[in-house]
């Protein structure tokens, strides 16, 4: 398959999972300020899906620019991706309307960490077929195992201590992962 194939497939599918979660809000019963507040936790958690999905469609994005093969290896890790990415419109609204319960946060931490596993994935095969990118997947690792071990500790915490932990511990993932991205562009990669 072509890549500009692959990749329109892709932004396509990321593009509906990222707007499908605020379908998902109940509509407030009044016309009051004070009527949205238990959207309040809804909106917190369909932010941080969206930002998250999108940074990480940006930094997919700034290494596609490079790919010349792709391998049906490459294209099943992005489907198992994208299997995992789908689930985060149902586990937002989960999570949003339970947000100090552990099970939807237990479920939405390892949702994110499957979808950074199938990212990983994908880069490791990306790069088997594309020595250009030999510079670029180092830097992916070290940012994927970062996010994911600050996710496992927060799940452990969220776990042992508050339950809300888990959520904390994806903000700070993602700002890990946003903070990285911010200093690839400044150094050019």
């Amino acid at each position: 398959m072509k890549k500009d194939r692959f990749s329109a497939f892709f932004d396509a599918i990321m593009a509906i999972i990222m707007t499908i979660g605020v379908l998902g809000f109940v509509q407030p019963e009044g016309t009051n300020w004070s009527d949205l507040k238990d959207l309040s936790f809804q909106v917190l958690t369909y932010a941080l899906s969206f930002f998250w999905l999108g940074i990480m469609w940006m930094n997919i994005h700034t290494l596609w620019h490079d790919v010349k093969v792709i391998s049906k290896g490459v294209m099943l890790a992005n489907l198992f991706m994208l299997f995992f990415a789908s689930m985060i419109p149902f586990l937002t609204i989960y999570l949003g309307k339970n947000i100090t319960a552990i099970v939807p946060q237990i479920l939405y931490g390892i949702d994110v960490i499957l979808i950074s596993v199938c990212n990983h994935i994908s880069c490791e095969l990306l790069k088997k077929y594309n020595p250009s990118l030999e510079s670029k997947i180092p830097k992916a690792r070290i940012g994927l195992l970062i996010n994911i071990s600050i996710i496992v500790i927060a799940i452990i915490i969220g776990l042992t201590v508050a339950p809300s932990a888990v959520m904390v511990g994806i903000v700070l993932a993602l700002i890990c992962v946003f903070v990285q991205m911010i200093k690839n562009r400044r150094n050019g990669k």
